[in-house]
């Protein structure tokens, strides 16, 4: 079974488990949790269906030269469009948009197609360290992890880069094994820029050993398993670890379908 058909058999009902957390709210926003999408808060009842993991656009050329001149983001649209349509007429209701800053992620093109599309598109705070640290910005080497945390924790009080979009999640991305120095730093940040917002950690995570590094880490910072989404679990062949982390509490991706599902990068 592919992905297509897949969403052929889900009904449109309800929201599922999602790394796109509901935040908390200021005092004048209305009652109730809300999920922060590029066309702004839904409550978490009205997500609909909702796929957890996807790309709309990356640019895999590194932190040094990425770049929004790099891509004519009109041509993006009419590339994109289609296909966003296409899932929701299969009955999905919500995309996060996992695409990190300094590897494509653009706020204002994901607005427009929400808008077309009707589908409620979720972007995210936070970088991506995974790839032997190619999409690691310089200054996340020389900031502390609280400066870090800062850098995130504002784009979600104020919006990223002036659109005023706000993030739905933090996604994080770290290699395989136990945390490199960069690495740890990213989850620290995280865990400390959750602790200030809500947002739940989404992390690309090599394998087990890395992923139950997360969780020790996440612990000594004083943050619940709940709040971690173990991203790309399926890369690690051991289910008994899948299973350790899930009875820790922590969320399990599996981000395929089927028993030959396809290892994604992102």
């Amino acid at each position: 079974m592919n992905r297509r058909e897949f969403l052929s058999l889900l009904p449109p009902l309800g929201a599922v488990a999602a790394g796109a957390t509901p935040v908390p709210r200021p005092a004048s926003a209305p009652s109730g949790p809300r999920v922060h999408t590029a066309l702004g808060p839904v409550a978490p009842g009205d997500l609909g269906v909702t796929l957890m993991h996807e790309h709309v656009l990356v640019d895999f050329v590194g932190a040094d030269k990425v770049s929004r001149e790099r891509y004519d983001p009109d041509e993006v649209f009419k590339a994109a469009l289609p296909h966003l349509l296409a899932v929701k007429a299969r009955g999905c209701g919500t995309l996060v948009e996992c695409t990190p800053a300094w590897l494509g992620r653009d706020p204002a093109l994901l607005k427009r197609l929400s808008a077309a599309s009707r589908l409620h598109l979720v972007t995210n705070t936070g970088y991506y360290g995974a790839a032997d640290d190619k999409f690691v910005p310089p200054h996340a080497y020389a900031e502390t992890a609280d400066q870090l945390a800062a850098r995130w924790t504002t784009e979600f009080r104020d919006g990223i880069e002036g659109t005023g979009i706000r993030p739905g999640m933090l996604k994080i991305g770290v290699d395989k094994g136990r945390l490199s120095a960069i690495d740890r730093k990213l989850i620290v940040a995280a865990a400390r820029c959750h602790r200030q917002t809500g947002l739940r950690i989404g992390v690309h995570t090599g394998d087990g050993a890395a992923a139950l590094d997360i969780l020790e880490t996440l612990k000594a910072e004083g943050v619940a398993p709940e709040a971690y989404l173990w991203i790309h679990a399926q890369n690690e062949a051991d289910r008994a670890v899948h299973v350790k982390a899930a009875e820790a509490g922590a969320w399990v991706e599996f981000d395929g379908v089927g028993p030959q599902a396809l290892i994604h990068d992102l």
